[in-house]
Parts: C-alpha cells; sequence; structure tokens
C-alpha cells in the first residue's frame, strides 16, 4: 500500500512538477462546447487565454503574493464580467481549483459533469469570494465568469507554454500588479483576456507575445499570442520551454474543440466557408494562404517537442554544443531529446499494447460481473449522472451515491478517495473502466502523455486487486441517503 501510494505520488508530480522551478506559462484553453449557462464561449469561438504562475499564489482572489513551499501556483486571468461585487479586471485562484475545483492536484476528480462542477463552484464562493461576491447576482447567475475559474478541465483542453523565471521577476510582478488598479475595462476586440495574458507575459520578457492582426481580422486572439511565445522561448533556450497539456477530466461533458485563429476558423469551418464562398469566391485563396503561410500552429506538435523539464535542459545544452561547433555533441543531444521525448509522449506500440491489455481487464470484469458487457462500461457516466448523487465530505472531496433496491452504495470520485473507506470497490472498479476507455479511445492529439496515463493505469490496477481482496460481493455503506 505504501509502496502504491509512493509511486502515485511520483505520478503526480511527474504530471505537474511546477514547485522545482519558478515559471511563467501561458495557458492556450480550447473552447467548450457545453450550454452557455454553464461555460460562456470567449472571443467567438477562439478559446480563452490567461497565464500560470509557479510562484505566485493568492492571498486573497485579488491580491497576490509569493507561493509557500506546499503550493502548487496559481492562474491570472480576466474575463468581461465576474458579476462580483466590484469590476474587477482581473481574478487569481490557485492552480488545483482553476483546473480541478479541488485543493490539492492529488485529489483531482476522476469523472466530470455538471453537477459535480456545480458543487465544487459553491464551494470556491464560500471559501475564497466570501468577501468579494456577496450579492445574489454574483452567487446564482450562472453566467457569472468567476464561475469559468472553478474545474476547467471538466470543460476543456487546457496547454500551458512555460518558460523560467526568478524570484526577483516574480517579486517585482507582486509588487506592480497589488499597486495597479483592478478596474475591469473589457471590449472583446481590443482588451480581451488574450489582450490580458500577452500584457502579462511581457511584462516578463519585453514583447515575447504578439497578436496576430491578419489571422485575428484585427483582434488578439489566444492562438496568435501562444504561437508567438513559443516562437519567442524557442529562441532563448535559457528559458527552458516546456509545454504541458492537461486533459479533458472524462465524463458526460461534450469534448471541447480546438482553438483556432480566425483565418483558420473560416477555412476549416464550413458554417463560415460556405457563406464566403457564396459572397465573395476570391476570398477563400487568401484566407487559406494566409492561415498556411502565418498562421499555422500545432500546440501538440510543439508539446512534441517540448514534453518535459528534462528536455527543455537537453535544448539548452544543444544550443551551447551548436555555439561552439561540437557536432558530435549535437548529434548526442537530439538523439537524447528524441528518446526523452518518446518516454513522455508514448510510442504507437505502447499505445497498442495499453490498449491489448485493458481489452483483458475489461474481460476479465465481465467474467467476474464486476460489470455487465462494454455497452455498459461504455455509457457508465450517463448512468452514475442519471442514477447517482454527487457531494461534497467535510474535506471538499467529491463522493457520488447510488440507491439501489434499498440500500446506498457510495464511490469516491477523486484520485485520493477511490479506494478510501466506504467507497464500493465495484463502482470504483466501473468508473475505472470506463475512464481509462475515454483515455485511450481519446485521439492522439488529446490524450494523455505517458506518465499521466501510466497513473492512471495504476488506479486500474489498483481496483482490480481491491475487487479481489473483496470478494464477489460488492461493498455497501451502511446508512441511509444524505437527505
Amino acid at each position: 500500500m505504501r509502496l502504491y501510494k509512493a509511486i502515485l505520488a511520483l505520478c503526480v508530480l511527474a504530471l505537474l512538477p511546477l514547485q522545482a522551478r519558478a515559471d511563467v506559462g501561458l495557458l492556450l484553453n480550447a473552447k467548450p462546447n457545453v450550454h452557455p449557462e454553464l461555460v460562456k464561449a470567449e472571443i467567438t469561438g477562439e478559446g480563452h487565454s490567461a497565464v500560470y504562475l509557479s510562484n505566485i499564489c493568492p492571498e486573497t482572489p485579488i491580491k497576490l503574493r509569493l507561493c509557500r513551499p506546499d503550493e502548487q501556483g496559481s492562474v491570472l486571468q480576466n474575463y468581461s464580467d465576474y458579476k462580483e461585487d466590484q469590476p474587477y479586471e482581473w481574478n487569481v485562484v490557485p492552480l488545483s481549483v482553476y483546473l480541478y475545483g479541488v485543493n490539492s492536484i492529488d485529489e483531482r476528480p476522476l469523472f466530470g459533469y455538471p453537477e459535480l462542477r456545480s458543487l465544487l463552484q459553491q464551494q470556491y464562493q464560500r471559501t475564497y469570494l466570501r468577501d468579494i461576491c456577496t450579492t445574489p447576482r454574483c452567487i446564482a447567475d450562472p453566467n457569472a465568469n468567476w464561475r469559468d475559474s472553478v474545474a476547467a478541465a471538466f470543460v476543456r483542453e487546457v496547454y500551458i507554454f512555460e518558460v523560467h523565471t526568478t524570484r526577483e521577476q516574480d517579486e517585482a510582478f507582486i509588487r506592480e500588479f497589488n499597486a495597479r488598479p483592478n478596474v475591469n475595462h473589457y471590449r472583446s476586440v481590443s482588451r480581451n483576456c488574450a489582450d490580458f495574458a500577452k500584457m502579462v507575459v511581457d511584462t516578463y520578457f519585453p514583447h515575447s507575445a504578439h497578436r496576430d492582426v491578419i489571422n485575428d481580422f484585427g483582434m488578439t486572439g489566444p492562438k496568435a499570442i501562444a504561437r508567438s511565445f513559443t516562437h519567442y522561448a524557442e529562441h532563448h533556450p535559457e528559458l527552458q520551454l516546456r509545454i504541458v497539456r492537461i486533459e479533458q477530466v472524462p465524463g458526460t461533458y461534450k469534448r471541447s474543440s480546438d482553438c483556432r485563429e480566425g483565418t483558420e476558423q473560416t477555412v476549416r469551418s464550413t458554417k463560415w466557408l460556405i457563406p464566403i464562398a457564396v459572397l465573395e469566391a476570391q476570398a477563400i485563396p487568401f484566407l487559406a494562404g494566409s492561415y498556411l503561410l502565418t498562421g499555422h500552429f500545432s500546440p501538440d506538435h510543439d508539446l512534441r517537442n517540448h514534453p518535459s523539464e528534462d528536455v527543455a535542459k537537453l535544448y539548452e545544452q544543444l544550443a551551447t554544443a551548436k555555439q561552439n561547433g561540437d557536432t558530435d555533441q549535437e548529434k548526442q543531444l537530439k538523439r537524447e531529446i528524441k528518446a526523452d521525448s518518446e518516454r513522455e509522449v508514448g510510442t504507437d506500440e505502447q499505445w497498442e499494447q495499453y490498449h491489448s491489455r485493458f481489452e483483458e481487464v475489461l474481460r476479465s470484469a465481465i467474467d467476474d460481473k464486476v460489470i455487465a458487457d462494454r455497452h455498459k462500461m461504455e455509457t457508465m457516466f450517463r448512468t452514475l449522472q442519471a442514477h447517482g448523487r454527487p457531494y461534497l465530505d467535510e474535506n471538499g472531496q467529491p463522493w457520488l451515491e447510488i440507491t439501489s433496491d434499498g440500500e446506498v452504495r457510495r464511490v469516491g470520485l477523486s484520485v485520493d478517495n477511490v479506494f478510501g473507506d466506504g467507497s464500493d470497490r465495484r463502482l470504483a472498479m466501473q468508473v475505472l473502466l470506463a475512464r481509462t476507455n475515454a483515455l485511450l479511445t481519446a485521439h492522439s492529439n488529446h490524450r494523455e502523455l505517458m506518465p499521466e496515463f501510466e497513473s492512471d493505469w495504476g488506479l486500474l490496477q489498483r481496483a482490480e486487486e481491491e475487487v479481489q481482496a473483496h470478494g464477489s460481493n460488492p461493498v455497501i455503506a451502511a446508512r441511509t441517503a444524505r437527505q
């Protein structure tokens, strides 16, 4: 048990080893495909921009301070209307809350759906916003943008483009931002979320991010500043660029859409392309040419080139070798970069092996009557949403209760409590089968990196062991349903 927890902790740290270095990171958030009452679409479907600060944490949602050693940084962003008591330009939120709605990465939920996210949002409002979100307009409005600061990974994929900073830079940034007026002047064309994120990273590294006037039709778009910031970091290997992809949490939310620039959206979406072809056919070659020649940018491709801190250090050494004209060292470092990148991303052969192993685990689970069949596994998240009742325990961790034949069963929904006291092992196995299936069937451009997936695979193996150890009968929570 202790060995398993130690291995899991290492895998979690591999997922986000953010306290090992001070970083500023530009977030490129995919466009969520959910009802507008839950998450508002930003900047005509182009996604959203924010900034990750690994060594800066919230004193309050509107005041910054240096992080303590046990904290994992924060996300700083602005929106059109937080609907808080004052019209604030920006809020800052702990990273784990922003991504998963919980206090620590190792408490991250395994299954994301609207009812659970709503509970996490309510908990955030009571815990963090109690002094600045006191009116019914703020507390109850489903369109209040403070809600988008909670469990963002439930509804969207998130890329973080990180570069190294110093404590002195962080301290200077805190002084400047705490001193400046925090008053919102949001305008979708000229002062949107991407303009704000660009301003923040330019505070650290002047002229490191740029808008793309042509491809975004005069606006500042999230993808454009991510592309320019990446190019800047690649030309400064001493900054040790590292790209992190946070996958959308498997569940009942529809998969988010890739972030696109304006010309990319028009040439790749029939909703825009057909009207343009009818009204102004000669514009299509210009739009396509502009996108292909100046606007094309694949975050997944760049992630595969910069997937870890170790690879970032190798690139810095490679730059030195090139300057010294050491061709042998260059070749050796390129081989090491390729090998390390493959370890992070995983090879096609590795993913195929996991597919095969998963089929064996699923067949065994069906034979042991842990789950009825493949269809039940594929629809498990919908079933749990329809028949279960989520709640948060006294520690703020998510649980799900299901009543069947007058008996109540419950299962922990986080990495930390899925095997906790009172968590039904068969339900845990069912949840982890559904989760692992979703992770394995994701497109290669949208799946976890190998260290993350290996952590998830370890949970599934643990679930098998737990079911075997508890015999054929499920563990039933000996209590009545919560009122």
